[in-house]
């Protein structure tokens, strides 16, 4: 069995990517009126993964750059840091950007290799 792990709001890396893709499915058949475009057509898929990329980067580094919590130990006097942290199977929710770009630019490739 298959368990997806995230942590924070790491989960939006998924739903962005399953989102813009339906999206995408969805507009590219209703415009070319065709219920096969987007299986023979791999450049609506590759747009998708470019908008998901960004959303998860500009998304992802909105979360990162949120104020940290800076407590003091008593005992100690050092200082702990807690800052919440958004990844998708361990990877950062930003990092998720460009791996999705990079998926993007293989889909686009692919359409010009066929």
């Amino acid at each position: 069995m298959i368990h997806i792990i995230w942590s924070g709001k790491g989960f939006l890396v998924a739903v962005f990517t399953f989102g813009f893709s339906l999206i995408a499915n969805l507009i590219s058949n209703f415009v070319t009126g065709n219920g096969t475009y987007w299986d023979t057509h791999k450049w609506p898929l590759a747009v998708s993964l470019l908008v998901s990329a960004a959303a998860c980067w500009f998304v992802g580094r909105f979360f990162h750059n949120l104020k940290a919590q800076v407590l003091i130990d008593p005992t100690t006097g050092k200082e702990v840091v807690l800052q919440k942290s958004h990844t998708l199977f361990f990877i950062p929710m930003m990092w998720w950007g460009p791996i999705l770009a990079v998926f993007g630019l293989i889909a686009l490739g692919m359409e010009f290799i066929k």
